[in-house]
């Protein structure tokens, strides 16, 4: 059975840690996701760090992007512009 069609399986780094994977819900808010990453990594301050892609153009997302992001990207948790 394939899964649910809003569940996208990400990598996400951080300079110095261990990449996280994890399945972002795309139904829950993109600051939800961003505070969810940023206890794995023990950082406070989670309305401070942005989504971006980690290869290519090094966008951001935002909620109107997200719906972009494919199985097996890989994203970089970064301070928010």
């Amino acid at each position: 059975m394939p899964p649910p069609a809003d569940i996208v399986k990400v990598a996400i780094e951080w300079p110095g840690a261990n990449a996280q994977l994890i399945e972002m819900d795309q139904k829950r808010p993109l600051s939800s996701i961003i505070r969810e990453v940023c206890d794995g990594w023990s950082l406070s301050g989670s309305e401070q760090f942005a989504l971006r892609y980690a290869d290519g153009p090094q966008l951001y997302i935002t909620e109107q992007s997200r719906g972009d992001i494919k199985n097996g990207t890989i994203l970089r948790l970064a301070i928010s512009p």
